[in-house]
């Protein structure tokens, strides 16, 4: 998915809805456990300071679920 818009549009939100997606579509239906083996999402972002910036807020988001965002 490609995702274009201006500053401040919520692109990141976007994106988080898209990777909880992704989680859910690996997601053991009756024990509820998720194969973290079998998926890879990668977040691209023009800047360095952005990078950080959208990897804090993702760590902070997903730590709950055991995804490691680096």
């Amino acid at each position: 998915m490609l995702v274009c818009a201006p500053t401040s549009a919520g692109k990141t939100n976007v994106a988080l809805l898209s990777i909880l997606k992704t989680i859910s579509d690996y997601r053991d239906p009756d024990g509820g456990n998720i194969d973290y083996s079998k998926f890879k999402v990668v977040y691209i972002a023009p800047m360095k300071a952005l990078v950080a910036e959208i990897t804090g807020n993702l760590e902070n988001r997903l730590k709950t679920l055991g995804i490691s965002v680096k």
